[in-house]
């Protein structure tokens, strides 16, 4: 076990160190500022619509009737629930890219430039170096998770917009997608080059496909873990489906890893 948290440490420096990984990261965070600016100017201006200047006090809001006065209050929900929607996808988004990267190139990139060779002529497994490179990626994507979260209290206070109770769920459900992203990435980069990998990993969701067709059973659900229509909606996601989707990222993600166990020990390295 101790091997394993070696290996994880070194990869997790090596990570650090990387600057397309800093600037996938930089992009996503870029993103996420674009859009909740882009999405704030536009609350805005229908607060000065509706709300002539957000004065309720104002003659044009007394005189108004009770039915335009729901509407207008509608109108607000819904565009504060736009807002959140927005800026949920620009996290979720940049996080899956920084995911995508960092597990199609755990292993190949050390196979690619030869290092590889040194550390497995050391008393360590395969499988131990396979579960470090994955425990390395899972601590970087984790550091992302809780930015996310802290970026979302950020937003809620710097834009006065009470969050909807289902983005409470928002940071966990995107790191078991991202984790379930970057199992089948570092799997299928074992097979072609890293950026294929990726990008198969990213398009191989059933959400593609109708339920007429077979690979809608075979192919991994990520649909699920997007809550970006409830957000837009406010609906309700229940503690009880957080549960069961946790359950199923998890069997995903022991299921790539052993099948990546099994492609690396037939893989040439040396």
């Amino acid at each position: 076990m101790n091997v394993i948290f070696l290996i994880a440490r070194d990869s997790i420096r090596a990570l650090l160190h990387q600057r397309l990984l800093i600037a996938l990261i930089l992009v996503s965070l870029g993103l996420t500022v674009v859009s909740t600016i882009i999405m704030n100017f536009q609350r805005r201006q229908i607060n000065d619509e509706f709300l002539d200047g957000a004065d309720m006090n104002s003659p044009a809001f007394k005189n108004m009737s009770e039915e335009d006065k729901r509407r207008m209050q509608e109108t607000m929900e819904q565009s504060m629930s736009t807002i959140e929607a927005f800026f949920y996808a620009a996290g979720s988004f940049g996080g899956s890219l920084v995911s995508l990267f960092i597990f199609s190139t755990a292993v190949t990139s050390e196979i690619r430039r030869g290092t590889i060779r040194l550390t497995l002529s050391k008393p360590i497994s395969r499988i131990q170096y396979l579960l470090g490179k994955y425990l390395g990626g899972v601590v970087v994507m984790a550091a992302y998770a809780i930015i996310a979260s802290l970026a979302m209290v950020v937003f809620s206070a710097s834009s006065h917009v009470e969050l909807s109770p289902v983005m409470k769920w928002a940071p966990w459900l995107m790191f078991c997608r991202q984790l379930m992203l970057g199992s089948l990435a570092m799997l299928l980069s074992l097979f072609v080059h890293p950026a294929i990998a990726g990008a198969l990993a990213f398009f191989a969701g059933n959400g593609f496909y109708s339920v007429h067709n077979p690979l809608y059973y075979v192919l991994p659900s990520y649909a699920p873990f997007n809550i970006f229509f409830q957000i837009l909606q406010g609906a309700f996601v229940d503690g009880h489906d957080v549960a069961l989707l946790t359950l199923y990222a998890m069997d995903f993600v022991i299921l790539m890893l052993l099948l990546s166990w099994w492609r690396f020990q037939r893989k040439e390295v040396c």
